[in-house]
């Protein structure tokens, strides 16, 4: 790859604001001088800088990530993107983020980017397209419990509409936040917030493990479920809303009903007297390179595919499948350095998951064996996924 350690550096140490309008095609002008194997001048390197900072704020805004933790897209350590005293040294959780986008854009993909140049005169758009994507698994593998809700309330508001049960007034068609939705023809405003709340809430006590939890041809039920529900909007006197509106007090209520259940109360295993045995398969998401996330996201589609081909009853694959699923996204609330399927210092208790999954407490023990002998199956698979000549991430499932 092209772009040394240095020019990186170089990139992120130059902090002077610079105006780039539309027409200069910064990206790809940068592009192109590093195709041709030339060194961005400083010009260059500070213009795309604060280009590049500009689209990924604005298309963080328009997420709905701006306000939200910068733990939910993986940067640690930082309260808020842009906390007060951050100077222009490169401190702060958005010059974090940043660096990651640059990296993930003009390392990674550098190559597809010079290959779509000797095509097209400019590739601005697609560097944009790249933002989304990358905000999108960043989101995706640190807040999953917020990126899930979304899939699944997105499939059941886009069923509503094909439908007709509901339609769009105005923003994206696709569903997105700024999405607005109508039940019937009458031109209204977006529906009162705290109405939306209690209406959510409601509905997460049914919904839940669930929303969460399900996957695949599974989750169909529960999308179908969710679509369901949105009636209820109307009986409340909610004809039109913003998808955002409703979607964010969804994301809060489940990731508070899920923390909740998972607070440890002190000296609860103790007196159950479970042993780490009966809670292994303990599962830590790795926070380091590409490669360790790519083998984490293949271990866990691999246990998931073991799953389905058990000679079991539909209702231990149904538990099975739920539990690996819990696993998967607790481990990627607590990311730590490399990637460690030993043992975890701390694991909720047999009943908290019980009560919190909907599974016999007493089916446990043995669930998590079955787990424990398909994760050290893949394990030992996992050598050879290591050394193949390539690796497809669009075929992966997770």
């Amino acid at each position: 790859m092209r772009v040394a350690l240095g020019r990186t550096t170089f990139f992120w140490k130059r902090r002077k604001a610079v105006s780039v309008s539309s027409e200069e095609r910064v990206f790809t002008d940068y592009v192109r001088t590093l195709s041709e194997g030339r060194e961005p001048g400083p010009d260059l390197v500070q213009s795309l800088e604060e280009a590049l900072r500009r689209a990924l704020v604005t298309e963080m805004k328009r997420r709905g990530l701006w306000e939200s933790p910068p733990s939910w897209l993986g940067v640690f350590g930082w309260e808020r993107w842009e906390p007060r005293g951050s100077g222009p040294g490169g401190e702060g959780a958005l010059e974090e983020l940043l660096a990651e986008c640059y990296a993930f854009i003009f390392v990674s993909r550098l190559r597809s980017l010079e290959a779509q140049l000797r095509i097209k005169p400019n590739i601005d758009g697609l560097v944009f397209l790249n933002i989304r994507h990358f905000l999108h698994e960043r989101q995706k593998t640190h807040d999953p419990l917020g990126s899930q809700v979304f899939e699944v309330l997105q499939s059941a508001v886009r069923d509503a509409v094909e439908s007709g049960k509901l339609r769009v007034v105005e923003g994206d068609e696709r569903i997105r936040n700024d999405t607005v939705l109508a039940f019937g023809k009458e031109e209204t405003g977006p529906g009162a917030a705290p109405a939306l709340r209690e209406t959510v809430a409601a509905w997460n006590d049914e919904l839940l493990p669930d929303l969460v939890t399900l996957r695949g041809r599974r989750q169909e039920e529960i999308v179908r479920r969710l679509r369901d529900r949105l009636a209820d909007l109307r009986t409340k006197g909610i004809e039109s809303f913003r998808f955002k509106d409703l979607v964010d007090p969804m994301k809060a209520d489940v990731r508070a009903r899920w923390g909740a259940a998972l607070e440890l109360a002190g000296g609860e295993v103790a007196e159950e007297h479970e042993s780490k045995e009966s809670r292994g398969v303990p599962l830590v998401f790795p926070d380091t390179g590409i490669e360790e996330r790519q083998l984490f996201r293949w271990l866990v589609a691999c246990v998931l595919d073991r799953i389905e081909r058990l000679d079991v009853n539909d209702k231990t694959r149904r538990y099975l499948l739920t539990l690996w699923n819990f696993l998967r996204i607790r481990a990627a609330g607590a990311p730590v350095a490399g990637l460690d399927l030993g043992e975890e210092e701390e694991s909720p208790s047999l009943r908290k998951i019980s009560d919190l999954l909907h599974i016999p407490r007493e089916r446990l023990p043995v669930l998590y064996k079955i787990l424990g002998s398909l994760l050290n199956d893949c394990r030992d698979a996992s050598t050879a996924w290591n050394t193949a000549a390539a690796f497809r991430p669009g075929e992966v499932r997770t």
